[in-house]
């Protein structure tokens, strides 16, 4: 009876241990196993930077030329460029989800989005409803002057009218327009035949709207210099976004390594 009582022990403890050995080689066999969540789980560092492990989801008002816009059906612009590059650097495929902005800050629940590009400019006042890059544009004005009218120099147009459109010296300090007499316009067009009858003397515009107008007309426009205002545009993420700072990392390293200033330039070199 002793040695039939061992032996059933034996058999017992032989067949205990092999499950539980099997139960070990399953979960070593799950853990290395490929990931079938299409890059949606939430373990990891990394994945927590975006939503999806694999993409970049941004939002963006596609209705602003040159910076966001529809062409052929596809959004183009210098703000996708700047995004594009951003998700290659994190190993993410770009995905562009439209929104409307309306500069309240305050991002729809119902939208899955990682992060906004959309010319937003920062405001600190709206820090508790969402954080902000560092700026990854400025923007350029170009102070322009009818070229017969032989007015070569910025100190050329001291005391002189020089037009803006409505709501734009806002973009510039006090001590940069005192020297000019500033006249507003509601129309851009408006703001050229003012020049071309010279009921102004210049006008500042900002360079991706001037662009196109100096290349069009070339020869009837003389630009007396390119200047940055004080409106910054900076990218929106939900309040605590770890991405920040990864997308403060990459804008700064486009621009050491020059790839800023090739996306710049194919959007706002101007061409004389």
């Amino acid at each position: 009876m002793m040695n039939k009582a061992i032996k059933i022990l034996k058999i017992s403890t032989f067949i205990f241990l092999s499950i539980i050995i099997i139960i070990i080689y399953a979960g070593a066999l799950t853990g290395c196993g490929p990931d079938t969540s299409n890059g949606s789980g939430d373990s990891g560092s990394e994945q927590k930077l975006t939503i999806y492990n694999t993409r970049l989801l941004v939002g963006s008002d596609t209705t602003y030329p040159p910076f966001e816009y529809l062409e052929d059906g596809k959004t183009i612009g210098f703000d996708i460029d700047i995004a594009s590059e951003i998700a290659r650097r994190l190993e993410r495929e770009l995905e562009i989800v439209p929104i409307t902005w309306d500069s309240t800050y305050d991002i729809p629940e119902d939208i899955r989005i990682d992060m906004i590009i959309s010319a937003v400019s920062g405001n600190e006042d709206k820090e508790e409803l969402a954080d902000f890059s560092d700026p990854y544009y400025i923007m350029e004005y170009m102070l322009v002057t009818i070229s017969e009218a032989e007015l070569i120099l910025r100190e050329d147009l001291k005391n002189k009218k020089i037009g803006m459109l409505t709501n734009k010296p806002e973009d510039f300090s006090a001590q940069y327009l005192k020297d000019f007499n500033i006249e507003t316009y509601n129309d851009v067009m408006q703001m050229i035949e003012g020049l071309k009858n010279k009921d102004i003397e210049g006008m500042l515009i900002s360079v991706p709207l001037g662009k196109n107008i100096i290349e069009e007309n070339n020869g009837l426009f003389n630009i007396i210099e390119i200047v940055k205002s004080e409106r910054e545009y900076n990218i929106v993420f939900l309040g605590g976004s770890p991405l920040k700072d990864e997308v403060n990392i990459i804008l700064e390293e486009m621009r050491q390594d020059g790839i800023y200033q090739e996306i710049y330039d194919k959007w706002f070199a101007i061409i004389r």
